[in-house]
């Protein structure tokens, strides 16, 4: 993915401008992009964000595993936080000569708020695998952008863990990124110690699936009043759109 525009800020925008970068590939995305991880997580985090935040993000969150004081920080303050689709990338390594030397971070979303800075890491919900260092560089990357804030790197796989890492088989979350730790962080312009990351791994870390957060996504409607019809009927819309999507790409 390149660089985007800063005043490309809609998820449908953020996107066609990844899609436009595909090249010969641009025809898999025939059939509505079926598959495609980037088109799942369009579909659903359009829907997420324009739900109520509270209710059903913020209920995604709570509802996911590991590192339980990012999460329920993050999702207190879930209404008020800026969720961006596809990023703008961000560079570990600024003095690598090569686009491979810089060690390129490009998440899937980002949700910041006052005290809270997550990275979100889809896959899609058929055979997929990370990339040796993927996992150990978007670490290094939310741990280093949160600064002061509590960070969360969330992944959304399509099992639950151990996940698959190419050449390595399949891997605990915690392993898959404290293997290849200390060789990304010896090129990563990053201010915390290798051992102090590693210790605080469980602490950053944390996954759904994709059919755990459309199960969260369904409960949290059935448990939804509100007074207003035309209100009721939108949710209701916005969370059919989302199980839709889980369905349309397993």
């Amino acid at each position: 993915m390149q660089p985007q525009a800063h005043d490309n800020t809609s998820v449908l925008g953020r996107l066609l401008d990844e899609i436009s970068w595909e090249g010969a590939n641009v025809r898999s995305y025939r059939d509505g992009g079926r598959g495609r991880e980037n088109v799942l997580t369009a579909e659903v985090l359009t829907a997420l964000d324009f739900l109520p935040r509270r209710a059903f993000l913020g209920a995604v969150l709570d509802n996911a595993h590991g590192a339980d004081h990012a999460r329920h920080t993050l999702s207190r303050q879930i209404e008020d936080a800026q969720v961006v689709f596809l990023p703008d990338e961000i560079v570990l390594n600024p003095d690598g000569r090569s686009r491979g030397d810089r060690l390129i971070v490009q998440p899937d979303a980002a949700i910041t708020t006052p005290t809270a800075h997550a990275l979100i890491e889809a896959k899609k919900i058929g055979r997929s695998s990370f990339q040796p260092q993927q996992l150990a560089r978007e670490y290094l990357a939310v741990t280093r952008q949160a600064g002061d804030r509590t960070p969360l790197l969330l992944l959304i796989l399509g099992t639950p863990p151990p996940v698959a890492v190419t050449g390595h088989g399949r891997l605990p979350i915690h392993d898959a990124i404290a293997h290849h730790l200390p060789t990304v962080h010896t090129l990563a312009h990053h201010p915390s110690p290798v051992d102090e990351l590693t210790a605080r791994i469980p602490d950053v870390c944390a996954w759904t699936t994709w059919h755990d957060l459309a199960h969260t996504v369904l409960t949290q409607h059935a448990h939804t009043t509100n007074t207003d019809p035309s209100t009721t009927a939108a949710i209701t819309r916005l969370v059919t759109s989302i199980t839709h999507a889980v369905a349309r790409h397993s």
